[in-house]
């Protein structure tokens, strides 16, 4: 896409051994980044985090309204950018902010407890987040479950109705 994005993933471990091994030499990234407000804000986790991508990988930690300014100034053009978000609301945020994408891929949400709805083994959603990607669902982003590439795509599209 014009904006630089490749692919979004949701992984509350963000980049980790199965995101910077397989996730981003598979989809031939450039930079990864990672959008969380508290994540941004903590220069320890930052530092763990600009270790753990791959040689020859460029590495951003932002808050989801820095990274909305910076995808909007052209900041990442001619680049592969592969997105995660801690969290789902973190990619919802990207996407209340008008930035464009055409896949979500839950691929590590188990920070969830209590009332959630399982959408793969690795996939727990509580009912904002059901309504979050519903939402971006209906505007035509496709809602994927995905942990390692080499697994079988679900599309969850259906199971959030």
């Amino acid at each position: 896409m014009e904006s630089g994005i490749i692919d979004v993933r949701v992984d509350d471990r963000m980049i980790h051994g199965i995101v910077a091994t397989q996730w981003i030499p598979e989809k031939k990234a450039t930079r990864g980044m990672v959008v969380n407000e508290g994540v941004a804000n903590n220069n320890l986790i930052k530092q763990t985090l600009k270790m753990s991508v791959p040689t020859g990988v460029s590495l951003s930690v932002l808050a989801p309204q820095k990274a909305a300014e910076n995808f909007k100034n052209g900041n990442y053009v001619g680049q592969r950018v592969f997105v995660v978000g801690k969290d789902i609301e973190d990619i919802y945020e990207l996407f209340k902010l008008g930035i464009k994408f055409k896949r979500i891929n839950l691929g590590n949400v188990t920070q969830n407890t209590g009332d959630t709805i399982v959408l793969d083994k690795t996939v727990r959603v509580n009912f904002k987040e059901k309504q979050m990607l519903k939402e971006m669902r209906d505007n035509g982003i496709t809602v994927t479950c995905q942990f390692r590439p080499s697994d079988p795509l679900i599309i969850c599209s259906s199971i959030l109705d």
